[in-house]
Parts: structure tokens; C-alpha cells; sequence
């Protein structure tokens, strides 16, 4: 339960972090922790006279340093074959004066710690003077023609740099050698004996050394140049092994330096093996992302002004594209926990839940757009009668409507997400126009295109499970072959993969050829009762809703509106299904929007009315052989064949259906609707069961079902049964004490 506490929702902590990377597998979310073990397992078991530099590419927010940890806690929990690991970031050594030498001296710590003895201490005495050597500069290596080509580094550009990187370290060099064990340098000992005793040396370490650069990215172009010049120049000592990080394209850039030699190809010379991050796979990320709103924002107040299709419609066509990074996720998640806390301060929700999340997108990744709103608050809020208006009137809101969408990174996704907040502004994009009896209901839901409203907001994450291609594209295969189809997708139902495999299904909703239209739509119809139930909170994308998308869309490549009427008539004659037909004519008849915008709808006016008779005929059949009975959407099916064919038939068959005991149960555990709420620092949700009585009213007296309740023995029930009866039973009580059909659910929640 959300608790509406102003003192307590102002202590409530914001813990999402942007920026940390995790430390554990166990903090895994993103299902990378495969991929952290192979590569721990490579670096392992890597063998070689030489040593080896691994790249692992990728933008900042990717998640490189959360891998690199895994990667890192995975060896160090090896029992054997563990390597000695030197985390190196570059990054906290400003200037390349110490970056070289702190190289060099973090490497040689390492290797004084990890062996003790004459040799060990030996070793580390050869690479410090043999790191002494290199940063003291050409005054003490006799000259830069001599080292270059023993490290095999590129000409006269980059000898310049390093010349200068090396005179600028000379004097810190010297102090740091005074004291080697080896005084190699005394003896005037070539750098490339120096380098010989070292490589010998190394050969014989029982573990090999992973040396890990992290945020090389973040370096300088001289410095990330000097740094990749220190790992080409150790890139050949045995039992050493590179692990670096890094996004790519910055690092060419600043290789790119010489017009002899590219900055890939100088990078392809350096890196043996380079792996991508692996791709976020979105549904572990939305995840995360659904997750986190729903413990924020799935409160009773919230619920009442959620609307769930506006929901589906906003993330989906305008805001799904902005979270990319599970950085994206937090970044996102900790604005919107603290203008929730906000907005619930005052012991109600002052906003309505939809628009301030949408709101808050543009608030995070178009700061550019978001600054300019309050500014146009007028022409964002206004309903004129734009008719009337001046050509030069409309053309300045005009304007000033489409610059603020051009402004954004994304203006496709802006444009969306503007045209769903701010309907008064739809004309700019599509010709639609709003008229005034609009503004009640728009200040009741708290909307922010309400101009009572608007000012108000600027005064302050699916199941774990997923499919492979091959499981989508088998699929796609079978969308000619009905009963193949079901088949299959019935075989995903079973091992709970359904809903993920709609959710994919949608990015190729207009790529599947129309000829299959009648076999693929009437598939569909025929798992549509079988669907699984959305259990998840607010913020879900049900699959009936993925179902019901996919088929108005895929009909939408059908120019012809008579042909498309035509196949869903026919899908729907020939299903087996029930609920999904009756949803898909529930859509296509939304008077309003037709009325509005008749080109968004699939089906003539004509073609709606036979397929309101085809489905009418499909729930008077399901009524006669108790199909119905146990359909878990009963209620909305009894509303629809209320409203498409006569009051009286649905009224009859509920009250022939409370006869037994077992039709009373039915009914109300029809008539039961859930909702979820969050305690503070809760991390699972709790249910709640409420049932509204004007929902029982509309089909048979609520005295007539409150008799036959009363005669109904407890044993033997169902969980569920129990529930419907107990949420019956206090809709009552609360109806009798003068409450609300439709108050809050904490009302009764004392009532037993």
C-alpha cells in the first residue's frame, strides 16, 4: 500500500544511481552474466609467449564497467588458474606525466605484493627500471630512434609526442629509480637487453597478470594516444593480459593522428580481440523499467486517473525509444521518484500518472523541449475555435508548435508524445480539433493540456523468460497455416512464453504478406481465450492489448477499406475463439473517435454492424453450451451483448445462472477486479479484490445475489471464490454505511 503520508513521502529515499555499475552476478538484470563467465573463462585460460590485449567496445551507459566487474568476480572465485589483477583507471591520473608513470609503478606494486622472493622481488625490480627507462626520455634511452623501432611503434608524429610526454616525466623518473635493486641503467644496459631479462622473467610467473584499463574514453586525445603507445610497448611480454574499455569510435578518433596510419587500423595493430557489449535485450530492460514505476506511482489515487490505453499508446509509439541503457532506466527513475514525492506531498496525487511520465521523458533526454513548454502554455492549452481564428493566428501557433518539436533530439518521438498530451495542439499535426466539451473531463483526470492544470507540473522495466529468433521466425513461417499456427502458439502458452512472443510479433505487424491475412487474423481469434492474464502492474503492455494492436495494424496495409472489413468478417465467422472478435468490434466501435477521425478505423460503418451481429451470434452460442459460464471476461462480454443486441437476453441468462451455486461463484468472481499498491519500501506488491456494485446492478438486483451469497457455505472454496464472496459482502456493508461504489480501496480494508 502507497501510503499517503506528507512527512513521510518527503523522508522517502531516492536510491537509483545513474552512473554505479554493479559489483555482482547477483545484481544481474540484464542477463550479461553468461557472457561476463565466457570471457573470465577466455582470459583464464589464455596461454601464450606473447600477451594479450581484449577489447570490450561500447557507448557510455552500455554497462562496460558492470561486465568488467563481473568478469572480475567470476576469476577471482576461480580455484584455479586465477590471474593476478591490476585494475589501472587511467582516468584518475591527470596529465601524461603521471599516466606513464603510474602505469609502470601500479604494475610493479603488483608484482612486488604477489611474490615475496629473491626472484619475485628481482622481476619487479627489472620492470621498474625497465619502466624507468621509457619515461625518463630520450635524454636517458640515448635517443627515440633507437627505442621506436625495438617497441615497433609508427614514425616521426608520434616520436614527437613521445618525446615530449617523456621529457615532461623525465625528473619524476629519475627520483623513482633511485634505489632499483637493478642498476641496470648505471651499466648502461639496452633497453632492449632490459627488455629481454624482463620477457624471460615474466615467463616463469605461475599466474599471469590481467592488467583491466577502464574509462579510457574519458582521457584526453594526447593521453588516450600515450596510453594505447604504453600497451603496444608491453604488448609482447608473456603472462600479461589487457582487458580495455572502452567506446570506440572516441578512441579512433584520437588514434586518427597521422595520415599514414588511421586510427582503426593503429587500433586493429594493438587489440587481438574486441567484443561488443551485448545488446540490452529490451525485455529484461523494460523490465527493470516497468518495475520501478510501478513501486513509484501504483498507488489507489494514481489508479483512478490511470488510463491504460493511453498508456500503451504513449510508451509504445513516443517514449519505449528513449530507454536504451539500464543508465537511461535510473537516470529516468530518480527525476520521477522525486516529482512524485512531490505531487503526493500534499496527501493526494495532484497530477495525472500518465502525462508525468510522459512529461518527465522529455523533462530527462529533451531538456531542450521541456524548457520550452511553460512558454508556450497558451497555444499548448487553448481550445479556440480555430475556424474563426485569423490565417496568420493559426500559422504563429503553428510555427511555434512545429519549432518545439523540430528542437528535440528525436522529433518523431516528440511529435507523439506532443500530440497525446496536448490534444488542443492536434490540429498541427493532423487536422483533428477538440471541442470545449473536452475541458471538463480533462481537469477531472488532471491533465496536463488542462490550462488550470498545466502550471502545476512545472512549478516544482516482463517475465524472465524471452524467445530466440528462430523460435519468432518459425512463427513467422506458419502465419498461412492456421491450425499450424495455433499449434504453435499454444506450445509457447505452455512454457509461458506467449505473451513475449505477441510482444515481439509487433515489429512485424505490417511485414506479413496480406494473403495471409484470413489464416493469420483467425489464428489469433483462436488463442485470443487462451491469452495469458496481465498480472504485472500499471504499466504493462497486456498481450490482448499486443494482440489487438497487431491485427489493427496489420489490416492497415489494406488500402481497401471494404477488403479489410471483409476479412475480419471472415476471421470472425470462422474462429473458435470468442473474446478476442468481441474486443477487435468493441475498438472499431468507439463512436467518439470514429466520429473525430474515421480514418483510424479499420471497417465502414456497415461492415462494424455485421460484425457486432457475428459477435452477438458468438456469445448467445457460448451462452448455450456454458462457455460463457467460466470465461474469465464474462462481465465485459455480458456488456457488449447489452449493447449490440438487447437489454433483456443478458439480464435473462445471469439470473438462470445464479440459480446454483456454482453460477453465483462464477458470476462474481466475474465481476471481481484487482488492483495492486505498494507499501513504503515494499519491494512486492499487494493485491486487492474490490467488487462495484453497480456492475452487479446492471444485470440482476443486488438483493437478489446478497440472498444467495448468504446461503453459501465458505467450505470447499476456492481462493479465488473466497475472495469474490468476501469482496461482494463488503461492497455491501459500504454501499449500506453511505460510501462510494467506487471509493478508495482502503476504505474497507479494516472490514475483515
Amino acid at each position: 500500500m502507497m501510503e499517503n503520508n506528507p512527512e513521510k513521502s518527503q523522508r522517502t529515499k531516492h536510491e537509483f544511481s545513474a552512473d554505479r555499475p554493479i559489483s555482482s552476478i547477483e545484481e544481474d538484470l540484464l542477463g550479461r552474466a553468461p557472457f561476463a563467465k565466457s570471457l573470465a573463462s577466455a582470459i583464464k585460460g589464455w596461454q601464450g609467449n606473447e600477451s594479450l590485449v581484449v577489447a570490450m567496445y561500447g557507448p557510455w551507459g552500455s554497462g562496460k564497467s558492470s561486465v568488467k566487474n563481473m568478469v572480475l568476480q567470476t576469476l577471482r572465485l576461480a580455484e584455479t588458474n586465477c590471474p593476478l589483477i591490476i585494475e589501472f583507471n587511467p582516468w584518475q591520473w591527470s596529465g601524461q606525466d603521471q599516466l606513464a608513470e603510474a602505469f609502470f609503478q601500479e604494475i610493479g606494486l603488483l608484482l612486488g605484493r604477489s611474490d615475496g622472493s629473491e626472484d619475485g622481488k628481482r622481476r619487479a625490480a627489472k620492470w621498474r627500471t625497465y619502466g624507468t627507462y621509457l619515461t625518463l626520455g630520450a635524454s636517458l634511452a640515448k635517443s627515440l630512434k633507437t627505442i621506436l623501432p625495438i617497441l615497433g611503434l609508427p614514425g616521426s608524429g608520434i616520436a614527437d609526442m613521445l618525446s615530449k610526454g617523456m621529457e615532461q616525466s623525465a625528473t619524476v623518473a629519475q627520483e623513482g629509480s633511485k634505489g632499483v635493486e637493478d642498476q641496470a641503467v648505471v651499466q648502461q644496459q639496452t633497453l632492449a637487453e632490459i627488455k629481454k631479462e624482463l620477457s624471460d622473467s615474466l615467463k616463469e610467473l605461475e599466474r599471469p597478470i590481467l592488467v583491466v584499463l577502464d574509462d579510457i574514453d574519458r582521457l584526453t586525445p594526447e593521453e588516450i594516444r600515450l596510453l594505447f603507445q604504453l600497451v603496444k610497448a608491453n604488448a609482447d611480454f608473456p603472462n600479461v593480459v589487457y582487458l580495455l574499455l572502452f567506446q570506440r569510435d572516441i578512441v579512433e578518433r584520437s588514434l586518427d593522428s597521422s595520415p599514414a596510419v588511421s586510427g582503426q587500423e593503429f587500433l586493429e595493430k594493438i587489440v587481438q580481440v574486441g567484443f561488443d557489449i551485448p545488446r540490452i535485450e529490451r525485455t529484461r530492460l523494460e523490465k527493470v523499467l516497468f518495475a520501478g514505476l510501478d513501486e513509484l506511482l501504483t498507488d489507489g489515487d494514481v489508479g483512478k486517473r490511470f488510463d491504460q490505453t493511453r498508456w500503451g499508446n504513449l510508451f509504445l509509439g513516443g517514449l519505449r525509444p528513449y530507454f536504451q541503457t539500464l543508465r537511461d532506466v535510473y537516470r529516468y527513475l530518480a527525476s520521477l521518484s522525486f516529482h512524485v514525492s512531490l505531487f503526493r506531498s500534499t496527501g493526494s496525487f495532484e497530477v495525472n500518472p500518465v502525462d508525468l511520465i510522459a512529461l518527465e521523458v522529455l523533462r530527462v533526454f529533451e531538456p531542450v523541449v521541456y524548457r520550452r513548454l511553460p512558454e508556450a502554455k497558451l497555444e499548448l492549452t487553448n481550445l479556440r475555435d480555430r475556424a474563426h481564428d485569423s490565417h496568420d493566428e493559426n500559422e504563429r501557433t503553428r510555427k511555434l508548435i512545429e519549432s518545439i518539436v523540430e528542437a528535440a533530439s528525436q522529433p518523431g518521438q516528440v511529435r507523439e508524445i506532443v500530440k497525446e498530451l496536448f490534444p488542443p495542439v492536434e490540429w498541427v499535426f493532423n487536422g483533428s480539433m477538440y471541442g470545449h466539451d473536452f475541458k471538463e473531463e480533462w481537469f477531472r483526470e488532471l491533465r496536463l493540456c488542462h490550462p488550470d492544470v498545466f502550471d502545476r507540473y512545472f512549478h516544482l522495466a516482463i517475465p524472465e523468460g524471452d524467445i530466440s529468433q528462430a523460435e519468432l521466425d518459425r512463427v513467422l513461417s506458419l502465419v498461412g497455416n492456421r491450425e499450424g499456427l495455433v499449434v504453435e502458439f499454444r506450445a509457447l502458452n505452455k512454457r509461458s512464453l506467449l505473451g513475449v512472443a505477441l510482444d515481439r510479433l509487433e515489429a512485424y505487424k505490417q511485414k506479413i504478406d496480406l494473403q495471409h491475412a484470413v489464416s493469420f487474423i483467425t489464428a489469433l481469434f483462436d488463442i485470443g481465450d487462451e491469452l495469458p492474464e496481465d498480472r504485472g502492474g500499471f504499466f504493462s503492455i497486456s498481450p490482448d492489448t499486443h494482440a489487438s494492436r497487431i491485427i489493427y495494424w496489420y489490416l492497415k496495409q489494406e488500402m481497401d477499406i471494404g477488403r479489410r472489413g471483409a476479412i475480419l468478417k471472415e476471421a470472425m465467422k470462422a474462429t473458435t475463439g470468442l473474446y478476442l472478435p468481441i474486443r477487435i468490434a468493441s475498438l472499431e466501435g468507439n463512436e467518439e473517435k470514429r466520429k473525430k477521425d474515421p480514418d483510424a478505423f479499420n471497417v465502414t460503418d456497415a461492415d462494424l454492424d455485421a460484425l457486432h451481429h457475428i459477435c452477438v451470434e458468438k456469445i448467445e452460442q457460448a451462452a448455450g453450451s456454458g462457455i460463457l459460464t467460466s470465461h474469465r471476461n464474462m462481465l465485459s462480454i455480458l456488456y457488449c451483448w447489452d449493447k449490440w443486441a438487447s437489454h433483456e437476453k443478458p439480464r435473462q441468462w445471469v439470473e438462470k445462472l445464479i440459480d446454483s451455486k456454482e453460477g453465483v461463484l462464477s458470476f462474481l468472481t466475474a465481476c471481481l477486479h484487482r488492483s495492486t499498491s505498494h507499501g513504503m519500501g515494499d519491494y512486492v506488491s499487494q493485491e486487492h479484490w474490490r467488487i462495484n456494485l453497480t456492475n452487479i446492478e446492471d444485470f440482476v438486483p443486488v438483493g437478489t445475489l446478497e440472498r444467495k451469497v448468504a446461503e453459501i457455505s465458505p467450505d470447499g472454496l476456492s481462493d479465488k471464490e473466497k475472495s469474490a464472496v468476501k469482496a461482494f459482502q463488503k461492497a455491501i456493508k459500504r454501499r449500506r454505511d453511505g460510501k462510494p461504489d467506487d471509493g478508495h480501496w482502503a476504505d474497507d480494508e479494516d472490514e475483515g
